[in-house]
């Protein structure tokens, strides 16, 4: 993933599906300085800085608006 896509999604009213070694995560925050993202892997409370190119997503989202 860019880095200006990751900062996207966090920002947007969408719930787009992110993956970081198969495993759905969720996007906390973006450094842009270092290109590393905070992030917290769904069905846990584990936090993870990982360099952003290592994320993917699956192209599937959902609103989070009703």
């Amino acid at each position: 993933m860019q880095q200006n896509r990751a900062a996207e999604i966090i920002s947007s009213s969408f719930n787009f599906e992110v993956t970081w070694h198969g495993k759905p995560v969720w996007i906390e925050s973006v450094n842009k300085v270092q290109n590393r993202a905070e992030i917290v892997i769904l069905g846990s409370q584990d936090k993870c800085d990982v360099p952003i190119e290592e994320l993917e997503e699956t192209g599937n989202f959902e609103s989070m608006v009703d």
